[in-house]
């Protein structure tokens, strides 16, 4: 009886094909001050953290620091305090399929890369990589659904699946008075890295996001500050009318999480979409591999 085998668009790739290499680590003695700065300068969102004989001990992401800014901790606090651990990893050559199987199997979004010293970090891979990976290959793949054919061709028809047709229609939002505190329990309460804000007479006036509160932070600003000292402006939106393809395209180079969703006017957010809701589409686009293991 023949055997079926199930292709995968991630076969035969490496580790080392898809992370990141840039990684900056720092002495668990350092301030999570000094530590925020590190992140804002090199446009990271974790640290590796070294313990007192420069072996990795842990990371902070900034969640972490997040967590601390609502709990009023010092800025002055060592990193070490907040940090966690262990450290999950993969090595530089194992396969890419395996790397996203600790990933879903853990619940995690990123691993550290090591060498063939253990004890060596060449660098970092995230959930995001992996897509980037995925999403060229599947857009020159000749069978691939959304790939356009020749006006001649009766077998084939392009489907272009539109935004609206993928994206979460709720969007968690908060008002510009809130306070700082209110928007991190938001943050928090729903497992986002972002919020809409919205402003007078409804209308959306900025996005924050877990890097604006840490940088709020790093510049002294209290907690109880009002959403709108620190938000950024103009909120990136994509057209609900948009293809899956012009919206995830906009995400990878933008190395966005998320984006929001307008109708017609951009002053008019009627969802999100997040990089899982594009990957789960991604998986129905294609009869020749097994991207579904692409959801998060």
């Amino acid at each position: 009886m023949p055997l079926a085998r199930t292709r995968s668009v991630l076969s035969g790739m490496r580790v080392k094909e898809a992370m990141r290499r840039q990684m900056i680590s720092v002495d668990g003695s350092t301030s999570i001050s000094t530590g925020i700065g590190r992140l804002i300068k090199y446009k990271v969102d974790a640290l590796l953290v070294m313990d007192t004989q420069g072996r990795p001990a842990g990371i902070v992401s900034k969640t972490d620091m997040a967590g601390a800014y609502y709990a009023e901790m010092p800025a002055d606090t060592p990193l070490e305090a907040i940090m966690a651990g262990p450290l999950l990893t993969c090595f530089i050559d194992d396969g890419l399929e395996h790397a996203l199987d600790m990933m879903i199997n853990s619940g995690v979004h990123q691993l550290f890369v090591v060498g063939a010293d253990a004890g060596r970090f060449e660098g970092m891979l995230n959930y995001g990589d992996i897509l980037g990976v995925v999403f060229q290959i599947c857009r020159r793949c000749r069978k691939n659904r959304m790939r356009p054919f020749a006006a001649d061709d009766d077998d084939h028809q392009p489907t272009e699946t539109r935004v609206s047709d993928v994206m979460t229609s709720s969007v968690i939002s908060c008002k510009d008075s809130n306070d700082l505190y209110q928007v991190m329990e938001v943050l928090t309460a729903h497992r986002m890295s972002a919020v809409l804000v919205i402003g007078d007479g409804g209308r959306p006036a900025g996005v924050i996001s877990k890097t604006n509160l840490v940088v709020a932070w790093h510049r002294g600003i209290a907690p109880d500050a009002k959403a709108v000292a620190v938000m950024s402006q103009p909120v990136i939106s994509c057209d609900r009318k948009d293809t899956i393809d012009q919206a995830l395209a906009r995400m990878l180079v933008g190395d966005l999480g998320r984006i929001f969703v307008h109708d017609e006017k951009p002053g008019k957010i009627v969802g999100v979409l997040s990089l899982s809701d594009a990957a789960r589409h991604r998986s129905g686009t294609c009869h020749a591999c097994i991207s579904s293991r692409m959801v998060g």
